[in-house]
């Protein structure tokens, strides 16, 4: 009994205690502000004004995490980081005249420019639309049916077929391992400006059906004019120039093209370990 009272009255103690100097700092706090009236507005206004860049980052951050998962973490640290890479990113990448550049035709070696595509159509309609993270590269719009999806990654695996001695299906260093992506063999010769920026890696799907390919400049240059694709945000920064997105088939006609666009990528980069 004596314990239980001796238990009580410290407690009643400490919460008398604890209140007393929760109103005492209430009060140095509050005649801090009133005797500094310039560091009170000053506070306020710094509030005020960080409302809507907290309320932009929000937005932002959810569009990030709308993106599906990628090769960056797939959380805040994620979006921090493409975020700091956005003054080094590029933002002309539906622009075709930077492929045209004399000075960029030594940067992919002597097949730069060199093209291995056949004759394509333009793409229909407009331009599927595409947010400026600058990772991961998305787009938001006109995807692509599960199975036309389904039938790009089966064509990417067969298309080591003819090339066993060269090609290789292994997970994306780019994407990360839930990606399946097209890579040069180990031991095939990569040239310079490959083994720097992509290890290898040629191709890879995305869930959306959208696709990314390292083409010859002059292949990149005539997919960006017909609407086909367009360039990462970093080609030219740490990625070759023409690493480019390739839009989502809507249909099979345009699988076709895709199929195209992926063998001219394939023979370019064959073209260009063989050297």
């Amino acid at each position: 009994m004596l314990a239980t009272l001796l238990n009580k009255h410290t407690m009643t103690m400490t919460e008398s205690t604890f209140g007393r100097l929760l109103t005492n700092y209430q009060q140095i706090f509050i005649q801090f502000f009133q005797q500094r009236p310039y560091v009170t507005s000053s506070a306020l206004g710094l509030g005020l004004a960080a409302i809507p860049v907290l309320s932009h980052i929000i937005r932002s951050y959810r569009g990030y995490l709308a993106l599906g998962p990628g090769g960056l973490p797939y959380n805040f640290l994620g979006w921090s980081i493409q975020a700091i890479a956005q003054p080094f990113a590029r933002h002309d990448v539906r622009e075709s005249r930077p492929f045209a550049d004399p000075r960029v035709y030594d940067d992919l070696g002597p097949h730069g420019r060199t093209s291995f595509l056949n004759e394509i159509p333009a793409r229909r309609g407009d331009r599927p639309e595409v947010p400026t993270y600058v990772a991961p590269q998305r787009q938001m719009s006109d995807h692509s049916d599960v199975n036309v999806t389904e039938a790009m990654k089966l064509y990417l695996a067969g298309s080591t077929a003819e090339n066993r001695e060269l090609l290789t299906i292994a997970p994306s260093q780019l994407e990360g391992p839930k990606h399946q992506a097209l890579w040069l063999q180990e031991t095939a010769t990569k040239p310079k400006w490959l083994a720097k920026s992509t290890k290898g890696e040629i191709a890879h799907v995305h869930h959306d059906g959208s696709s990314h390919l390292i083409m010859s400049l002059a292949d990149a240059e005539v997919a960006t004019e017909k609407g086909w694709a367009e360039r990462h945000m970093l080609s030219g920064v740490i990625f070759p120039l023409s690493y480019m997105l390739v839009y989502s088939p809507r249909d099979k006609a345009e699988l076709q093209v895709w199929k195209q666009l992926l063998s001219a990528s394939i023979a370019f980069n064959i073209a260009s370990s063989t050297d």
